[in-house]
């Protein structure tokens, strides 16, 4: 039997971090995401992950910057609108950990990335859901995916950082 698990975007986020001006790093998260796990074993050693990002919902909590990472000098959000993760191999490596290979395309460009992934358990809602949480982290060079913007400033340092932390926490309801 397959199960399907949803995201529950009410109890999940999305957030990225990145080096600015070497001295700090800008932290935000993506408002509109949704993921879909299918697998045949409720272990979910088998997991097949497809997850779709809309660009132009990244949040900084500065309008400036965020009309400016969505423009094409960044994400293209207009061109490109979806950042989408497919998973092609979800490895147990330890009790509830995991490292899921897959492609990640951000605008037109498709890499391979490895998450460490944890899986944090399952609980039955007060409502009678099956859920099931996840955390999954990764880090990837802005530059691999052609988002190669940035400024030179007066102490010979970037003002942009090229390392991308990204970090998923999220719940999933079992819809079968």
């Amino acid at each position: 039997m397959e199960y399907i698990w949803k995201l529950d975007p009410l109890h999940s986020n999305l957030t990225f971090a990145v080096p600015h001006m070497v001295i700090a790093e800008v932290v935000g998260f993506m408002q509109d995401f949704d993921v879909t796990i299918r697998t045949t074993h409720l272990d979910f050693s088998d997991a097949k992950i497809v997850a779709e990002i809309k660009a132009n919902s990244l949040y900084t909590n500065n309008t400036q910057r965020d009309q400016h990472l969505v423009s094409p000098d960044f994400l293209d959000a207009e061109k490109f609108p979806i950042i989408r993760f497919i998973s092609i191999d979800f490895k147990k490596v330890a009790d509830r950990k995991f490292q899921v290979t897959g492609n990640l395309t951000i605008k037109g460009k498709t890499l391979p990335v490895i998450l460490e992934a944890e899986y944090t358990g399952q609980a039955r809602d007060p409502w009678g859901n099956v859920k099931a949480g996840f955390k999954a982290k990764t880090l990837i060079r802005r530059t691999s995916f052609g988002l190669t913007w940035n400024q030179l400033l007066d102490n010979g340092a970037w003002l942009v950082g090229n390392e991308i932390k990204l970090n998923f926490q999220g719940e999933f309801i079992r819809s079968n």
